[in-house]
């Protein structure tokens, strides 16, 4: 392997070094690197709608580098070697196992830090899974004494599915003082910890065990595309389903009416509160819409931390990402969930899906294979997840060769041909 490839490995983990729940990275498709949850997000200028970059399974372009990559020495290049260390054989046993049964609490206790979020994707996320197994645990010194880098194959298999699909993951493994271990979580990294595993896992027994993951990935899917397609929506599903509950715990902590900018009984709020100087009053905006419960990006978009093109950015998602709306805004803005707390977007970047609540049902559909529900009816609509084979759904109606289904309680479209009435 060349320098110049082996520098951009190096970055590629530098950037990229997401150690939490590494089974999301089997669902986003051709992607086997387990701490690339996150990768690539480009740099924006002050447009809400971001060009949307082309994906690939190795990245092309590394331009992002840390800088302290450059200066910082590189680590000593010790062997990959089988993990005789039983203690952080247990921990990893323990974590796939806890994985395995949803088991958040189980989770939470291996971690240094493992947030509210990561405890609702784990439990979700098990709901779809069968057993994981075939664990291969290698190590590498760590940056200091008590540090310990593990590399881990697995294959996990998925709930009506026969294919055990591969997938590998790094934890960063830290001697707890008192004859046990945890693993510290990436949110907790220095830079000079993300540094050194970027390093690491840019040497060459390393990056052959990624591409031995990536080839038996690859031939796997081409074999069963089907699992493909099912792996990519799985992942929207899980997201779907953790903004909801976080959308649930959002509005169960709300303030009570009257939240303090006006008595709950109506009367005036007490002087100097909230109003202009002088007394001055100022028109009231125009009043919010109740949005529908759920949008897809029609485009890679900014999120912002209030509803103008001024405020802080907190993020983008990615064109065709669901977001769990809370509120669409006269003002052209809609609220969002994003990461657990509130995000704003351009509502012309979103695709509001139609809510299925008091449409009546004349009778019900079953997949004679997996198919596709898509958003409206159309093979270019925006898919909204998978009708797994044998499953039923509810049926609204019929348009154009379309079925008309209840999905997840909102309006979806399968092809007629791939089920039965």
């Amino acid at each position: 392997m060349s320098k110049d490839n082996k520098a951009e490995i190096r970055h590629f983990f530098v950037k990229n070094s997401k150690f939490l729940f590494p089974v999301v990275v089997i669902i986003v498709a051709a992607v086997t690197v387990s701490f690339a949850l996150d990768a690539n997000r480009g740099k924006t200028g002050q447009e809400e709608s971001v060009p949307q970059t082309e994906e690939s399974i190795v990245p092309v372009s590394l331009e992002e580098s840390v800088e302290a990559s450059e200066e910082a020495d590189t680590p000593k290049e010790t062997p990959l070697i089988p993990n005789e260390n039983e203690g952080i054989q247990t921990l990893v046993a323990t974590y796939y196992n806890s994985m395995q049964l949803g088991d958040a609490a189980g989770m939470a206790a291996l971690y240094d830090k493992f947030t509210e979020e990561e405890q609702l994707r784990c439990e979700e996320m098990a709901k779809y899974v069968d057993y994981i197994s075939n664990l291969e645990v290698y190590t590498k010194e760590g940056p200091q004494a008590g540090v310990t880098l593990a590399y881990v194959y697995y294959t996990i298999c998925f709930l009506n599915h026969e294919e055990e699909v591969p997938g590998w993951q790094t934890f960063y493994i830290c001697d707890n003082g008192q004859g046990g271990y945890y693993i510290k979580n990436e949110k907790n990294f220095t830079e000079e910890e993300k540094k050194y595993v970027g390093d690491v896992s840019g040497q060459d027994d390393v990056v052959e065990l990624n591409n031995r993951v990536n080839v038996e990935y690859r031939e796997l899917m081409e074999a069963t595309p089907q699992l493909l397609s099912y792996l990519g929506e799985l992942g929207n599903q899980v997201d779907v389903a953790v903004g909801v509950r976080l959308a649930e715990q959002v509005a169960s902590n709300a303030p009570a009416e009257g939240d303090g900018t006006a008595p709950a009984d109506g009367t005036a709020p007490a002087e100097g509160a909230d109003q202009p100087a002088g007394g001055e009053q100022t028109p009231a905006d125009p009043p919010a819409q109740t949005g529908p419960q759920s949008a897809l990006a029609t485009t890679t978009v900014n999120v912002r931390n209030s509803d103008s093109e001024l405020a802080d950015k907190l993020g983008q998602v990615e064109g065709g990402t669901r977001v769990q709306v809370q509120e669409v805004r006269a003002n052209g803005w809609t609220k969002i969930v994003y990461e657990g707390g509130d995000g704003y977007i351009k509502s012309e970047y979103l695709q509001m899906e139609e809510s299925a609540e008091g449409q009546e049902a004349i009778g019900t559909v079953t997949a004679n294979t997996n198919v596709n529900v898509r958003a409206a009816a159309s093979e270019t609509a925006e898919q909204v997840g998978i009708l797994v084979g044998g499953d039923s759904a509810e049926l609204l109606g019929n348009e154009n060769g379309w079925c008309k289904i209840k999905y997840d309680g909102k309006v979806g479209y399968v092809k007629a041909e791939f089920v039965t009435q």
